[in-house]
């Protein structure tokens, strides 16, 4: 007979901080009347909702922000890599009397350059294609698909 345990934290996201190690320059922030000018050592911040068994940061991750490339019919999306990698990963777990958060994942990072050759190899776009072979090569089937009012602003061909 397999026991249940009751998990208060069952559902909640973690929370993961990428912040420059200890040493390294502050970064200044540009952009909205919250962060302009504003010197800090957090990257990013984000909130991984995956099952528990997959929320991990690896040591020797790099970063990568999205960019919009303006396109012909729609823009691309791109993902590009940054100069700062995880060097060294904390974790913290909420007491119960704050669940917040499953846990809070402190992901300290250095900054070390990509080459140019190697930047432009680790660039990808990440748009959705859709073209005949999606279905099959059920022609009839795309066609419809792609002449439908949903599908348009989303998929490129």
């Amino acid at each position: 007979m397999e026991i249940e345990t009751y998990d208060p934290l069952a559902g909640k996201e973690t929370l993961i901080i990428y912040m420059t190690k200890s040493g390294e320059d502050r970064i200044t922030l540009s952009g909205g009347m919250l962060t302009q000018d504003r010197n800090t050592r957090i990257l990013r911040d984000s909130y991984d909702y995956r099952p528990v068994h997959k929320r991990r940061v690896d040591v020797g991750e790099r970063l990568r922000c999205s960019a919009v490339v303006p396109g012909q019919t729609l823009p691309s999306r791109r993902t590009i890599p940054t100069d700062w990698v995880v060097s060294e990963v904390e974790s913290y777990e909420p007491t119960i009397d704050i669940p917040g958060f499953r846990e809070i994942v402190i992901a300290y990072c250095e900054r070390k350059p990509l080459s140019l050759e190697e930047f432009r190899d680790s660039i990808y776009d990440n748009n959705v294609k859709v073209s005949v072979d999606s279905f099959g090569g059920d022609e009839e089937a795309c066609s419809q698909f792609l002449n439908s009012e949903k599908v348009k602003g989303y998929v490129q061909v």
